[in-house]
């Protein structure tokens, strides 16, 4: 098969390209690239050497005897855009992953809480017992004799107080825990009536 004539022309083209691509601009910092975007070259037409390729400044630069010019465009216009590929398909499934370790056990205090309320229930009851016979005159009368009494009046109304918000607290907690049935709360007593001082 016989080789064009320009392919040897073609080859020494594309050789120059690659060693000017490996190599770094000239001494002087000057880029290939002319101002018209191309870049300029001299290669040797005939004789000894046939096929040489010099890089010029511009397109201006003169050739040597038995030389020509020669350019080409530093890069190229941007090429169509290409056709969309057709989708791919579906991965594969994963597997499963395993089971978890179990849980370890929480720890209970439904049965500290439930002493805790029984304790309150006792106290409220004692209380009730030490006042179930008297009524608000009686015991206005009673604190009247004692010598401090500013002071027992005082104390009194903030214990009826604490009592009525004791009963109220407990009321509340009841219902959560029949709620949640976990526990059988014995009911809770009637709060006291509101106590004034004499």
């Amino acid at each position: 098969m016989a080789i064009p004539a320009r392919a040897p022309v073609l080859l020494a083209l594309l050789g120059a390209l690659v060693a000017l691509a490996s190599t770094s601009a000239s001494a002087s910092g000057a880029s290939l690239v002319a101002r018209d975007g191309r870049i300029h070259a001299c290669y040797k037409a005939k004789g000894r050497g046939k096929g040489t390729l010099r890089v010029v400044r511009s397109a201006k630069v003169k050739c040597p005897r038995k030389w020509k010019k020669t350019s080409w465009y530093a890069s190229g216009p941007a090429g169509p855009e290409g056709a969309a590929g057709s989708p791919g398909g579906n991965g594969e499934t994963g597997t499963n992953g395993g089971s978890g370790l179990p849980g370890t056990t929480g720890t209970v205090t439904v049965k500290s809480l439930e002493d805790k309320v029984t304790e309150l229930l006792n106290k409220v009851q004692s209380l009730e017992t030490i006042l179930s016979g008297l009524n608000n005159q009686q015991l206005k009368e009673a604190i009247a004799a004692v010598p401090v009494v500013d002071a027992l009046c005082a104390q009194t109304k903030a214990l009826t107080g604490k009592s009525g918000e004791l009963g109220t607290a407990l009321g509340g907690l009841s219902t959560v825990l029949d709620t949640l049935t976990v526990l059988a709360l014995p009911s809770i007593p009637t709060a006291l009536p509101p106590f004034e001082c004499p």
